[in-house]
């Protein structure tokens, strides 16, 4: 009977060991410039245990219901996060916390998107039969119009409840099916990931599954998910999303990624080691080159991708008071601003300051060339920015105010996320959504059907091509004059010589 009992225990412990936690969906490498048709979604779980090899995941067509087999479209690997041993030899902190993260990675070879974007899932272990789900994604392709969340600063501690509106609203949503093709996330999780032995990241993996498990989670890092090593340990190995291996130093860890959602070229970086004046290595110059080459391409691209939105975790411009980044981000982060105005960026989006906010297009600290009517802008010559940094936490002060300055076109203190709906080519709207009453407190559109900077370039080329038209009008008005002169001059002397002949 004992016997009995201890190995009832043991396989309850095994299976609680072995429960899937914080489902999350991402954009797989099929959506950044590799294409890779093998890895177009990302379907990433936690356990206590190794459980490795131990779950399949049974997918189905959204529209036909159709079970599609697992083993056929999904990539399986599982990685062991051991804070415990990335601590061990340093002399201030130590952890004893390991957890252990599985990702499916679904192809395209086994998802008809002519007949359906949509899919529902369920993880199941062969072992014991648990069962995680039915869920359900979307794949973003390139559609008439996209929707994308974007929130950031935010944890799921609850002591005040400052974030439990974002998450019931998140949660309304889901239930809703909602759709969004990805959430843009501004940075700083759980405030922070690595704190109380990393419990405070692991109880926020289990808290934003609620959304997650619906919606790609396209996060950028903040000050707050660095890790006391300040190598983002936590973050990468649960977060770090389309970072490419080949551009890993010691000192340089991936602070850049972009990817495409249908008619957007999404680019994130993280330039912690300017904003704070610690870049003994030198390495920002190596971000910026990876955005200037970036640019390079999407400009190339924008035919077929026509907008770009740049996100990151710090505001180039705002007003929280005895903020050193406040007053001096323009002069830190000038070499990017500088990229934005060349390459024609048309949204910039940031976390950080705990508020909503949105900018008058600046530059270099003053005003940027733009038209605005009503709540249209257009003809820009640096991107709008919006700051999104209210989704809630118990970290800082709430529902603050910040000091009016010139750039500031609106703030709003209360808790709540943005929309982003691509109409078409041309026209992007934005809106501010509060999330206790579901209120839209700011909109925008975006207008690029008219673009100053290639409107300029085109002007331009027409005036370098008039000049040429009239040189060579000139030209030929010349060569015709002389040609008739010559004419002239050759009939009267032939005609000369024809009297002479007669006369004689």
């Amino acid at each position: 009977m004992v016997f009995i009992i201890l190995m009832l225990l043991l396989g309850w412990t095994q299976s609680q060991g072995c429960q899937p936690y914080g489902i999350r969906l991402f954009l797989g490498h099929y959506f950044s410039y590799l294409r890779n048709s093998q890895d177009v979604i990302r379907i990433v779980f936690n356990t206590e245990q190794e459980c490795r090899g131990q779950f399949v995941l049974e997918l189905m067509d959204g529209k036909t219901d159709k079970q599609l087999m697992t083993s056929q479209i999904t990539y399986y690997d599982t990685q062991l996060l051991n804070m415990t041993q990335i601590y061990e030899k340093n002399q201030t902190t130590h952890y004893n916390y390991e957890t252990f993260i599985h990702t499916f990675k679904i192809g395209l070879n086994n998802l008809d998107v002519n007949v359906s974007t949509s899919y529902n899932y369920t993880i199941v272990s062969r072992q014991n039969s648990i069962l995680s789900g039915p869920y359900k994604f979307d794949i973003p392709l390139a559609q008439n119009e996209q929707k994308m969340l974007v929130f950031g600063d935010m944890d799921s501690n609850w002591v005040y409840n400052y974030s439990k509106d974002t998450f019931n609203w998140l949660e309304n949503q889901v239930k809703s099916d909602k759709r969004y093709d990805t959430i843009i996330f501004t940075g700083d999780m759980a405030y922070d990931l690595e704190s109380h032995n990393c419990k405070q990241g692991d109880n926020w993996l289990r808290n934003i599954s609620v959304f997650t498990n619906r919606y790609p989670f396209m996060a950028t890092p903040g000050n707050h998910d660095n890790g006391n090593n300040t190598f983002y340990d936590f973050f990468r190995a649960n977060f770090g999303a389309l970072f490419l291996k080949e551009y890993n130093t010691q000192h340089y860890l991936n602070d850049f990624f972009s990817f495409d959602v249908g008619m957007v070229h999404f680019i994130s970086f993280n330039p912690i080691k300017a904003v704070y004046h610690n870049d003994v290595n030198n390495i920002t110059h190596l971000i910026v080159e990876q955005m200037r080459n970036d640019l390079i391409q999407a400009n190339y691209n924008r035919e077929k991708v026509p907008w770009i939105i740049v996100y990151t975790h710090y505001p180039i411009y705002c007003s929280a008071p005895n903020s050193d980044q406040c007053l001096n981000n323009f002069n830190y982060l000038s070499a990017f601003e500088d990229l934005f105005v060349q390459y024609n960026v048309d949204l910039y989006l940031s976390g950080h300051v705990h508020t909503y906010q949105r900018n008058k297009p600046y530059y270099k600290n003053n005003i940027a060339q733009y038209s605005q009517k009503d709540n249209i802008i257009s003809k820009y010559q640096y991107p709008v920015s919006i700051i999104e940094g209210i989704a809630g936490t118990d970290y800082g002060e709430q529902n603050e105010t910040f000091p009016e300055k010139p750039f500031i076109e609106i703030q709003n203190p209360n808790h709540g996320v943005g929309i982003i709906t691509i109409k078409n080519s041309t026209h992007l709207y934005y809106e501010h959504i509060t999330v206790a009453d579901n209120k839209v407190i700011d909109s925008i559109w975006i207008n690029r059907s008219i673009d100053i900077n290639n409107k300029s370039k085109h002007d331009g080329f027409e005036i370098v091509m008039w000049v040429i038209f009239s040189i060579l009008m000139v030209i030929t008005g010349v060569s015709i004059y002389f040609k008739s002169n010559q004419g002239k001059k050759n009939k009267n002397k032939l005609l000369d010589d024809t009297i002479k002949m007669v006369v004689s």
